[in-house]
């Protein structure tokens, strides 16, 4: 091999080696935050909430909160009522009380998966969270019976649940 055959040839690994770094380092890192609790097997305890600390890096980018939700097939309802208290670090409790459809009207889940239904719900849009301390996510499920005003003490079906924040 020549002298500029081996010169082509390094230049032709070193500029593949950058393009495939490259791709690798853009691809690593998709701006996603997540986690997820596991909920008893007997069921979600009405006043029981699932708590996250959170801490998010990105003080400056508005970004997208979610509450996700797995569930199987046993879960008796078509619908979600949740409760939530954001905890800021300066002391501030935003609470909501959300309602979510998790099924259609013939019947079929509106997440995805076959056997434990993931449901990515909308929580928050826009939010910039201003400091990098950790705030708190309690989530409480509030689900009750058809006229009945007294939530349901234990709710089958629900095995996780936790939340998303996406850029």
């Amino acid at each position: 091999m020549t002298r500029n055959q081996e010169i082509q040839k390094s230049s032709w690994l070193q500029g593949f080696l950058f393009c495939a770094f490259f791709i690798i380092v853009s691809c690593g890192e998709t701006g996603t935050q997540m986690d997820f609790q596991k909920l008893p097997k007997e069921g979600w305890p009405l006043r029981a909430p699932v708590r996250f600390s959170i801490q998010v890096q990105d003080t400056i980018s508005p970004q997208s909160f979610f509450i996700t939700l797995r569930h199987t097939n046993d879960y008796p309802f078509s619908n979600i009522f949740l409760i939530t208290t954001l905890s800021h670090p300066n002391g501030t409790v935003i609470t909501d009380t959300l309602s979510y459809d998790l099924a259609a009207a013939d019947g079929q889940w509106l997440g995805s998966g076959n056997g434990l239904i993931t449901h990515t719900l909308p929580y928050k849009k826009k939010v910039v969270f201003n400091t990098s301390k950790a705030y708190i996510l309690s989530v409480y499920q509030s689900v009750r019976q058809l006229g009945s005003e007294v939530g349901i003490p234990l709710l089958s079906g629900v095995t996780e649940v936790g939340y998303q924040i996406e850029k």
